[in-house]
């Protein structure tokens, strides 16, 4: 009943007693799963079942889409692939309770795979939010209880040649919570008006409000085709203006942390009016068709970000590093960074949010975010 009451964005779970004054979120880069790591990488789930352990929430963005043998879906090419149920199993057994459905992987097999996926994900008791039979519906928090209170999800996807208009969530239409970025650089307002919206909605029932962006506006093409294969739209590593301003008005409307994927690499941490904005968390699960050198080294590096609230105060923010396979059964799976391989990882993303103002005090073992 609890993962019925989810899939339809109505609160369900603990009642009764005094929620925890302390909130733990562990969140991590997207996943881009299509094999039970169970069964290719199993090492890899049981350091998750470690690392992720003891948290509240424990959040990924499903990028994919999920039927089971059998089922009646189309794939909207020759080459789509996807995964069965037993990988939401996986992700649930690793420990994941919430989960955005919002990415430009979410039409992979059209509407019977969309509903496929809300159906198996909700099945699970998974929290989850992203995607709906209309735009109204794919708006809406998804909603978890915990022992430290209730937890909201708002997510949206930007861009992506797969989010083709018939993709997009409409007034009768399933589809993805789109945010389209026009071509004078502005959002849509009406698609901006909904989102915030639901997050000022999500914030009256909840303790915390995550506010989720896949991002596909990665630029124009503009560096050498080197190595062949290449990704040149190297502009995906700068946080563009908009998608600043945007956190920040997501934030205002009361979201408690935004989140970001979609580009994978790890990107800059700001701390807004006391909230966090992780502009970026990369890949943690990458089971892509594309060769090594598609994305080069950054896609295999990654991190998880656990983020602690004391009553309504941010107290605390450490980054734990991972590094995903390369080779094997086990490429694209998530194992934690050794030693030299964690020095990959947190400096350059106390490099890049140094700007913003936001320091880390860095240990070979993780990066703890110094509080002002």
């Amino acid at each position: 009943m609890a993962g019925l009451l989810l899939a339809a964005g109505i609160p369900s779970g603990l009642h009764g007693a005094a929620p925890r004054e302390e909130l733990r979120v562990r969140l991590t880069g997207q996943a881009l799963i299509k094999q039970d790591l169970r069964v290719t990488a199993p090492l890899a789930v049981e350091q998750a079942r470690g690392y992720l352990r003891g948290a509240d929430v424990v959040f990924t963005n499903l990028e994919g889409t999920v039927a089971p043998a059998g089922a009646k879906v189309t794939p909207r090419s020759a080459t789509t692939a996807f995964g069965g149920p037993e990988i939401l199993d996986c992700l649930r057994e690793m420990g994941f309770n919430l989960l955005s459905l919002a990415n430009n992987h979410a039409w992979d097999l059209q509407e019977a795979g969309l509903i496929s996926t809300r159906t198996e994900v909700a099945r699970r008791g998974f929290g989850h939010a992203g995607t709906g039979s209309n735009a109204d519906e794919a708006a809406r928090a998804g909603f978890i209880d915990t022992p430290a209170g209730r937890v909201a999800l708002v997510a949206m996807a930007s861009g992506g040649v797969q989010l083709t208009p018939e993709s997009r969530a409409g007034p009768t239409r399933a589809g993805v919570n789109f945010l389209e970025l026009r071509p004078d650089g502005t959002l849509d307002p009406a698609q901006q008006e909904r989102i915030l919206a639901a997050v000022r909605s999500a914030a009256r029932e909840a303790r915390l409000v995550i506010a989720y962006l896949h991002n596909h506006y990665w630029g124009e093409p503009s560096a050498p085709d080197a190595p062949p294969g290449r990704e040149r739209r190297v502009g995906r590593y700068r946080n563009p203006a908009w998608m600043e301003t945007w956190a920040r008005q997501l934030i205002d409307a009361g979201a408690g942390v935004f989140v970001g994927h979609g580009d994978p690499s790890l990107h800059a941490i700001e701390i807004y009016r006391g909230r966090p904005i992780l502009y970026g968390l990369g890949n943690y699960i990458f089971h892509s068709g594309n060769s090594l050198d598609r994305y080069g080294p950054v896609a295999f590096l990654g991190a998880v970000a656990e983020v602690r609230f004391t009553g309504e105060r941010l107290s605390g923010l450490t980054i734990t590093p991972l590094v995903l396979g390369l080779d094997g059964a086990a490429k694209g799976a998530p194992f934690l960074a050794q030693e030299g391989e964690a020095n990959l990882v947190l400096p350059g993303l106390a490099a890049a949010s140094a700007p913003y103002g936001t320091r880390f005090r860095i240990t070979p073992e993780m990066a703890e975010l110094v509080l002002p």
